[in-house]
């Protein structure tokens, strides 16, 4: 029988204090259901998304970025990493994106004006969303926020820093692993903040949020010694993430992480991989609107097929 993490109790911290929720074995199956994130003003929702949207969302949010867990994995400890693996999403049939009127990418410029407060309650069907009558968007499901709980110390579920936190990554969708280095005993993984879509820079200050069903299990490895940062494998790409501002300092962070990686794994010296990174890593921004901008930097598996291991 699969074990399944509700929605609640919800955390807003990843932080050590936390009582686990669930306790799972490494390379178990298991699912968590994710809540919504704080949602628009209710004159927004269409009389016809009314059921779905009183059905998916809880007014009891407390503030932003809901964690569903802190999620105990057996044996745990210092020195090891655990591997988040997602294997299937179910979406609500509701979402929503809203703009505030301002946020960190716009500041003291005329998008900034509070009259510009706008929200959308979407339809989530066929794989879409359902903008408007005649737009229909191909969904990318992906968990914007997992983390481990840090070692000393609580931190914000809508930060960023090395134990993950609210990364906004599309590319953390089924199929994707996620490796991060474990800090306490049990490790303690939120998951949460799940989105429908999302652009580059999630510049509106939020995606297509939604809740999900999400079917994942965790394994536990040896921390690769020069793994700082998280790091996310695909079917397509290997990636490595930083966080800071400026947007100069997260890309630093992120390919400097990408180079040892390729250094320790692949046989490269930090100047070949450099030299390699230079022709052929892709980079971006994944959100730019959080207290620290996430920057990810990648490399295509049928690049690193050639490179010694």
């Amino acid at each position: 029988m699969i074990q399944r993490q509700g929605p609640s109790p919800l955390y807003y911290e990843a932080s050590p204090r936390n009582r686990p929720t669930l306790r799972v074995e490494p390379g178990e199956m298991f699912e968590v259901v994710t809540q919504m994130n704080v949602g628009p003003d209710l004159s927004v929702v269409p009389p016809d998304l009314w059921d779905d949207w009183t059905r998916y969302h809880s007014y009891e949010i407390e503030r932003p970025n809901p964690s569903s867990g802190a999620i105990w994995v057996e044996g745990a400890e210092l020195g090891h990493a655990v591997e988040v693996v997602i294997e299937d999403m179910e979406l609500a049939p509701v979402g929503y994106s809203a703009f505030r009127g301002d946020n960190y990418l716009f500041p003291k410029t005329p998008v900034t004006d509070r009259d510009l407060i706008a929200a959308r309650v979407v339809r989530i069907r066929d794989s879409h969303v359902i903008w408007e009558e005649g737009l229909a968007l191909p969904v990318r499901p992906m968990v914007g926020m997992v983390a481990v709980a840090p070692a000393h110390e609580s931190q914000s579920t809508v930060r960023v820093q090395k134990w993950g936190g609210n990364m906004d990554i599309q590319d953390l969708g089924p199929g994707a692993r996620v490796q991060l280095a474990v800090n306490v005993p049990g490790a303690l993984v939120h998951i949460g903040d799940v989105h429908a879509l999302q652009g580059d820079g999630e510049i509106a200050g939020s995606a297509v949020e939604t809740s999900a069903l999400i079917r994942l299990r965790v394994e536990l490895t040896e921390r690769p010694e020069e793994m700082t940062w998280p790091r996310i494998v695909t079917p397509e790409r290997v990636m490595t993430v930083g966080s800071g501002r400026p947007a100069e300092r997260a890309f630093r962070i992120a390919a400097s992480e990408l180079v040892r990686w390729l250094h320790a794994d692949y046989g490269l010296s930090p100047a070949e991989a450099v030299l390699l990174l230079g022709q052929v890593v892709e980079a971006r921004a994944t959100q730019v609107v959080n207290p620290t901008i996430t920057y990810v930097a990648s490399v295509r598996h049928e690049i690193l097929k050639g490179l010694r291991r």
